[in-house]
């Protein structure tokens, strides 16, 4: 089988870039997979082409450019695939309107070519919240106006998290949508505890996404907590450049902001955390910050959203949980699981066996039956030439 993944890519800072470049990874490893081409953003200082252990990455579109779709189609003529996949973030081939349609429309080029299409959606634009996520109502509407084009179109529409699945199957007449779990990165592992309360915010941040909320909430228990220590490792959010110096100079962090961490020093920084505190205001599917913190034995506290909810009941996985965006809360539900060390062993020990059944081999294998022609590509899907989608997705439901 040759694969074609369109993805953002390392050295891009954002999930959705990671997930790709994982998965990958492990796909190439499958002996029944022939080539894994990858057609990745352009970044400042990456080279345009590399191979990558068995994964050849060409580096040929830019955010927020037009001639995406030009450039994909001359690419995907040149590659030849068994199937093409889309790892697909809403805002992952720009912010603006123009540039984000030109990204969304070169989801036709497959089809066009009359390659298989499976197309993963990490966010479902009807079921976000706009607003809390930083974006501007106009180019989110016209995402999810496009939605019902992406269903219609692909293959396989892979969706992360199973309320996502109900959501286009059961209120939107969807046939092609598959649940795969987001899954983790790495085979579980577990580290002792550090000596010193430690709570840990990792990620990539912007106003959704604001460690100065944690920040916020150490502040109240240091009378009572004088030695906890807070560290925030990560960088800005691609949507917000600069955020992470202003919120430092908010919040006082100091020393506690660190940057960015590279991938080969994950497990040290999990290993020094206590508790993984994960504290958007608003969540755009899965997480992979969550999965990260279970696969090294740490106890997550994390914003009770909806996502995250329908994650933990997905796969059974248990969290601790706080009212989003409500500093009293977090500082309380942290002080609860601080002052419990057996709980937070029995939440990490459960959470590490339940990964056992979502690690990258799993993952990679759930995406291959997808890919492959002989799973039910033709199984009932809704009349291409009727859009009957459309309503039901603009209306907004909730599954």
């Amino acid at each position: 089988m040759r694969i074609c993944a369109i993805s953002a890519f390392p050295p891009t800072i954002a999930g959705t870039a990671d997930y790709g470049a994982h998965l990958v990874q492990h796909l190439a490893r499958d002996p029944g997979v022939e080539a894994v081409i990858v057609l990745a953003d352009q970044r400042a200082g990456a080279p345009h082409r590399e191979r990558i252990g068995r994964v050849d990455v060409r580096r040929v579109w830019r955010r927020d450019r037009a001639g995406t779709s030009l450039a994909l189609l001359r690419e995907l003529r040149a590659a030849r695939p068994d199937v093409v996949w889309f790892n697909l973030g809403l805002t992952m081939f720009g912010t603006g309107p123009a540039a984000a349609a030109l990204g969304l429309i070169a989801l036709l080029c497959p089809s066009v070519l009359g390659y298989r299409l499976v197309v993963t959606l990490h966010e479902l634009p009807p079921l976000s919240n706009f607003a809390g996520l930083g974006l501007r109502a106009g180019p989110g509407h016209f995402a999810a106006s496009l939605v019902p084009r992406v269903v219609l179109r692909a293959d396989r529409v892979v969706v992360t998290l199973d309320r996502y699945r109900r959501f286009l199957t059961d209120l939107c007449g969807a046939g092609n949508v598959v649940h795969i779990a987001h899954g983790a990165y790495s085979e579980p592992e577990f580290a002792d505890e550090p000596e010193r309360e430690t709570a840990l915010v990792f990620g990539t941040f912007g106003p959704h996404k604001d460690p100065g909320l944690v920040a916020e909430a150490v502040a109240r228990l240091r009378p009572r907590r004088p030695a906890i220590r807070l560290v925030v490792a990560g960088a800005d959010h691609p949507r917000f450049p600069g955020f992470m110096a202003d919120c430092r100079a908010r919040h006082r962090l100091n020393g506690s902001w660190i940057g960015y961490v590279p991938a080969e020093r994950l497990g040290a920084l999990f290993a020094a955390a206590t508790v993984v505190v994960v504290a958007p205001r608003a969540s755009s599917g899965s997480s992979g910050v969550i999965y990260r913190a279970m696969s090294h034995g740490r106890a997550v506290l994390a914003s009770d959203l909806l996502d995250y909810r329908g994650l933990a009941h997905d796969e059974g996985l248990e969290l601790a949980w706080f009212e989003p965006g409500n500093p009293a809360s977090l500082a309380s539900s942290l002080d609860v699981l601080l002052g419990d060390p057996k709980r937070r062993r029995r939440l990490a020990m459960h959470n590490l066996e339940a990964l056992r059944r979502l690690g990258p081999r799993q993952t990679a294998e759930a995406y291959l039956a997808a890919f492959d022609k002989a799973d039910g590509w033709a199984m009932a899907r809704p009349d291409r030439r009727g859009g009957h989608l459309a309503p039901a997705l603009e209306a907004g439901g909730e599954a």
